[in-house]
């Protein structure tokens, strides 16, 4: 019956089969289209699995599209000796490959996207939405080369030798590529973690691609860090396993304080929190050590977010204060006892009474010219075991003796 179909068909006229083959592609296109709407709207309605409606929404419009240019190929090819044949035919198959590409980028990327938002599956990083989309567009290429007769040959001939030349090229690019691969598969960190690198910045995860993470810190600046840094230095996540974080405040109390009533005055202060500090676990309070000057207490409580740490300190800061004011728990400062020995050894300290030289304006050693001191040979200071200091006023220390 299929070969007699076929046979009626081919005996029509050739633009009568152009024509039917146009038709029928075209109601073909009509009823995949109404069907690929139906089955989304089923799907929405009855809750079908994510990945069907997913699967649905994405194809019901390239295989329309499919469908119509599988007949305007069919009809060219009816054409005898037609001259611009092979460019419609290609240009057929062109919009079909595009289609489908495009198509399979957004489903992939919304099938990254819903297994990502998923608890129990697998954090799926957008790492993956850029090289599924590099490889499907690669693919898209090579094959739209083959469809115009292009040839290859050549460009697979010399792959080896481009890529020893943008390895060498791009050798921090691939080490930014690779280092962010092995961060995801590993599983270090995630888009809205709060982490902390060796270097000291610390803030929540903005944006993970293919080169970089991009983090934004407290004080609202976007710090962009290559991805072969983030491997190489040490990362501290502060959401992870769970982002409820612990925080340890140490205060130091004087020397004789009652420390149950240093112990209930912390646990007031938290309780006073009780829109930042969880219930659950209960706060608590540890004495560290006996320090120089004071015993060192430490308030324990957690909250839901590492975000809220310094605005929990500070709260817990005024808290503390305040209780400790009204409790009268002395909070010490450092101090030194500097302690004076008296000793048997003394300092015996001479008195000379200065030299009287009057001061009537009239110089008491004339200056002539001629040495008032004969020098002789012979000291005019006796030696008398005394040691005497140099200089002019001993000679007339001595003179006036």
């Amino acid at each position: 019956m299929n070969t007699a179909v076929v046979d009626s068909l081919m005996a029509l006229p050739t633009a009568i089969q152009i024509a039917a083959i146009l038709v029928v592609s075209i109601i073909a296109a009509k009823v995949i289209n109404e069907l690929g709407s139906v089955a989304i709207q089923r799907a929405g309605r009855f809750g079908s699995h994510e990945y069907d409606r997913l699967l649905i929404e994405e194809i019901h419009v390239p295989l329309y599209v499919s469908v119509f240019l599988a007949g305007v190929y069919l009809s060219v090819q009816l054409i005898p000796d037609f001259v611009v044949q092979f460019y419609i035919e290609s240009a057929a198959v062109t919009i079909i490959i595009v289609v489908w590409t495009s198509a399979v980028i957004r489903l992939g990327t919304r099938l990254i996207g819903a297994t990502n938002d998923r608890p129990a599956g697998r954090n799926i990083t957008p790492i993956f939405k850029n090289l599924f989309t590099f490889f499907v567009i690669l693919g898209s290429f090579f094959l739209l080369l083959s469809v115009w007769t292009i040839d290859i040959t050549p460009l697979l001939a010399s792959a080896g030798i481009i890529g020893i030349i943008l390895g060498i090229a791009a050798r921090d690019s691939l080490g930014n590529f690779f280092g962010g691969l092995s961060l995801y598969l590993d599983k270090t960190y995630k888009i809205g973690d709060m982490i902390q690198l060796g270097t000291g910045e610390r803030g929540t995860v903005l944006d993970m691609s293919i080169r970089s993470t991009t983090i934004l810190t407290r004080d609202n600046i976007a710090v962009t860090i290559p991805n072969a840094e983030m491997n190489s230095t040490q990362i501290i996540n502060e959401s992870a396993p769970v982002r409820r974080r612990r925080v340890r405040l140490d205060v130091g109390v004087a020397y004789g304080s009652d420390l149950e009533t240093v112990k209930e005055a912390l646990l007031a202060a938290a309780a006073a929190e009780e829109t930042i500090v969880l219930d659950a676990p209960s706060p608590a309070v540890r004495f560290r050590e006996f320090a120089d000057s004071a015993i060192v207490a430490q308030l324990q409580v957690h909250i839901e977010h590492p975000s809220l740490r310094g605005r929990t300190r500070h709260r817990l800061i005024e808290r503390i204060d305040q209780q400790f004011r009204e409790n009268d728990i002395k909070i010490p400062f450092p101090q030194r006892e500097l302690s004076f020995y008296e000793s048997e050894n003394t300092v015996r300290v001479d008195h000379v009474d200065p030299v009287q030289v009057p001061d009537d304006g009239v110089d008491q050693v004339p200056d002539d010219g001629v040495d008032q001191v004969p020098d002789d040979g012979v000291d005019q200071v006796p030696d008398d075991g005394v040691s005497q200091p140099g200089g002019s006023p001993d000679r007339t220390e001595t003179r006036n003796r």
